[in-house]
């Protein structure tokens, strides 16, 4: 495995970490048309915590 890398287990135990801080749906790059857009969700949302 290369390093920086990640396996799916990290996947995992970071999406439950989120979960434990509340995220259950965190915001994925995929979702947005532009990195502007991106930032702004993941701003929204850390701000809704």
């Amino acid at each position: 495995e290369k390093q920086g890398d990640i396996s799916e287990d990290d996947t995992v135990k970071f999406k439950s970490y989120l979960m434990s801080l509340g995220i259950d749906d965190p915001v994925t790059r995929d979702a947005f048309r532009s990195d502007s857009d991106y930032y702004r969700g993941l701003a929204q949302q850390i701000s809704d915590m």
